[in-house]
């Protein structure tokens, strides 16, 4: 392992997303946004459709993280969540689509739409965009 590194460890229902050492990454939680470094106090902690920054070897990877759990250990980070995503995994005009739908959904006042459905199909939509946006602007640098 090297120095200041921690293993990070994401996996979802149907495959391994990521798995190595790094030297920080963030996220959010249910609390807000979280910042692991090496040596952190473990925590255990739920989180919320939105970006991930994974930081390693001086190089910044974005992704998306769709809710699950996160335990935090002194030496390593493993993160349950239901999905994740690389930027190119992402169509933004799908995504968009996607936001206005869910926009438009919470508008309705019909009994058959999950108010929480709708909420958490919006936070996932944004949280494509926003991945897009910081992605393309990273890339712009």
């Amino acid at each position: 392992m090297a120095e200041n590194t921690f293993k990070l460890h994401i996996v979802t229902p149907d495959k391994s997303f990521y798995d190595d050492e790094v030297s920080r990454v963030m996220f959010k939680s249910t609390e807000g946004d979280i910042a692991v470094l090496y040596d952190h106090i473990p925590l255990t902690t739920t989180l919320v459709s939105g970006m991930a920054i994974i930081y390693k070897d001086n190089k910044e990877y974005p992704a998306v993280l769709h809710g699950g759990f996160a335990e935090i250990k002194e030496e390593s980070v493993t993160i349950l969540s239901d999905a994740a995503e690389w930027p190119d995994d992402i169509d933004l005009d799908r995504a968009n689509a996607a936001k206005e739908r869910a926009q438009s959904r919470s508008q309705e006042q019909e009994e058959q739409i999950s108010q929480a459905r709708v909420n958490a199909s919006l936070m996932r939509a944004v949280a494509r965009i926003d991945l897009l946006e910081y992605h393309k602007n990273k890339s712009n640098e």
